[in-house]
C-alpha cells in the first residue's frame, strides 16, 4: 500500500507541475523585436501571433469568435504583465528558488512520461493470476468488507403484465426454457429491472436502490442465503433468488477484491520496473564514464 501512496503523491506533484508549466508557457510564447503581419498583440518584447490563438471555430457565429479571441489575448497579456512585475518584485534568491522548483518539476514530468512508456510492459496472464492469488492470501486479513455483499439474480416485472404468477414460477424453477422466456420479456418492455448474472458479488446497497420495495430496514429479512423473495408495489412485481451472502467485516471474496488487488500489483510491478530501469541507467552511465561521483 505504501507504493500505491507514493504513486498518488507523484501524480499530485505532476499535476502541480503541469499547472505551473502551462502558466509560464502561456506567458512566454515568442520573443521578437519586430512583430510581423501575423502578430495580434505585444507586451514588451513578447509577441502573441495568430497561430498561437486556440481554435474557436466550434463557436457558432463570428461575434462569439472575436469575443473569445479578445478574452484570450487579454488573459495572455495580463499573465505576461503579472510575470514581468513578479520578476521585478521578487528577490533574486526567491527567483532562483522558483526556477529550481520549475526545473525539478520539468525533470519529473519528462522522467515520469518516460517511465510510463518503458515500464508499462504487460505480463503473462497466468503469472499475473498466480501473483494476484498470492497477494490475496498475504493481504486478505486487511481486505475487510465495509458493507454486506450478495450473489443473486432478480427481475422487476411491470404491473401491466397480466400473468405475474407464471413468471414467478418460471423464475423459481429457472431452467433453460424459463431463462429464454424471461429474456424475451425484455424485448416487450415488461421487465423494468433485470440482473441475472448470479456469479458476481454485488453490494447490498446497490440492490436496495434497484428494488423499490426493499429498504435498509427490511433488507435483512429478504436478502438471506438461498432465499427466494417476491415483492410487489404499485409499479410492479419483484422476484429475486439469493445464492450467497457475505457480511460487513468479513474478508472480501477474491473475485470482489480482484480489481483492488490488480491496482496494488500494477503499482508494485511498475515501481519495481522503474527501480530496475534506474539501476541499469546508473550502471551504464558509470561504465561509459558519463556518471562520476567525486569524494
Amino acid at each position: 500500500m505504501l507504493n500505491f501512496e507514493l504513486m498518488i503523491c507523484t501524480r499530485l506533484r505532476l499535476t502541480i507541475a503541469s499547472f505551473l508549466l502551462l502558466f509560464l508557457g502561456s506567458c512566454d510564447l515568442i520573443v521578437s523585436e519586430e512583430p510581423n503581419a501575423e502578430a495580434v498583440a505585444r507586451v514588451g518584447r513578447y509577441v502573441l501571433y495568430k497561430s498561437d490563438l486556440p481554435d474557436f471555430s466550434y463557436l457558432t457565429d463570428s461575434l462569439s469568435i472575436v469575443s473569445a479571441e479578445y478574452d484570450f489575448i487579454e488573459s495572455w497579456a495580463a499573465k505576461r504583465l503579472s510575470l514581468e512585475n513578479a520578476l521585478n518584485y521578487l528577490s533574486e534568491s526567491d527567483q532562483w528558488e522558483l526556477d529550481r522548483m520549475v526545473e525539478n518539476y520539468r525533470i519529473e514530468l519528462y522522467t515520469q512520461a518516460y517511465y510510463n512508456t518503458v515500464a508499462s510492459v504487460g505480463e503473462d496472464t497466468l503469472a499475473e493470476e498466480e501473483a494476484l492469488r498470492e497477494l490475496y492470501e498475504k493481504e486478505k486479513s486487511s481486505l475487510l468488507l465495509d458493507e454486506d455483499l450478495i450473489k443473486l439474480r432478480f427481475i422487476a416485472l411491470s404491473s401491466s403484465y397480466t400473468k405475474p404468477d407464471e413468471i414467478e414460477e418460471r423464475f423459481k424453477r429457472y431452467n433453460e426454457e424459463d431463462r429464454l422466456f424471461i429474456d424475451s420479456l425484455s424485448s416487450h418492455n415488461y421487465l423494468t429491472e433485470v440482473y441475472l448474472n448470479d456469479s458476481l458479488w454485488v453490494r447490498s446497497s446497490s440492490i436496495i436502490e434497484r428494488i423499490r420495495p426493499l429498504t435498509y430496514q427490511n433488507a435483512k429479512s429478504y436478502l438471506k442465503p438461498y432465499q427466494f423473495f417476491s415483492l410487489q408495489d404499485s409499479i410492479g412485481y419483484y422476484y429475486g433468488q439469493v445464492l450467497d451472502t457475505r457480511k460487513k467485516g468479513d474478508i472480501a471474496p477474491f473475485t470482489f477484491a480482484e480489481s483492488e488487488l490488480q491496482q496494488i500489483l500494477d503499482n508494485r510491478n511498475q515501481f519495481d520496473r522503474i527501480d530496475n530501469i534506474q539501476k541499469q541507467l546508473l550502471k551504464d552511465a558509470l561504465r561509459k564514464g558519463d556518471f562520476e561521483i567525486f569524494r
